[in-house]
């Protein structure tokens, strides 16, 4: 059976894996992110090296793949998208300047370093490697560095 045949014949179980995973979204997305994975299973899937039945295996991979998705595309929605009750932003918006001079007060130099290059947009794997260190350090940082901020600007408030 050619590829695309098999990637129709799937379809129905792609859809009953989004549905038992909640999406309510960006479903036609998730459909393409599905029909790769039915693709690639059915190229890698050898019986002799396996015990489960072929529409098993992409069953598996189908439902790895989408869960996969779904952590990568929160991920990117938790650093992309402001937080509600974020009182940083706020401030910002208020007076980006008066932020900018109370971070070099409050901060030390490495968080102070964390601070701008957040500001300047760079991911935290590309903070770390800027600073020289590691990504957990760059996250311990991180956390101090908000814990001082959001200290003082609830005092503000």
């Amino acid at each position: 059976m050619a590829a695309d045949k098999k990637i129709i014949s799937y379809e129905p179980m792609i859809h009953s894996i989004i549905q038992q995973l909640n999406i309510l979204y960006d479903k036609d997305e998730y459909m393409q992110v599905g029909r790769i994975a039915v693709f690639e299973a059915v190229n890698k899937f050898d019986s002799s090296k396996t015990s489960c039945s072929e529409s098993q295996f992409v069953y598996t991979l189908i439902r790895q793949r989408l869960i996969d998705e779904i952590r990568k595309v929160s991920r990117y929605q938790e650093r992309q998208s402001p937080a509600e009750e974020n009182i940083i932003e706020i401030q910002a918006a208020d007076d980006s300047y008066k932020l900018e001079n109370t971070a070099q007060k409050v901060l030390n130099e490495r968080e102070c370093q964390w601070f701008t290059l957040t500001l300047s947009g760079y991911s935290l794997k590309e903070t770390a490697e800027l600073l020289k260190v590691s990504v957990s350090t760059a996250k311990n940082i991180r956390k101090s560095a908000r814990d001082k901020l959001q200290k003082v600007f609830c005092y503000e408030f």
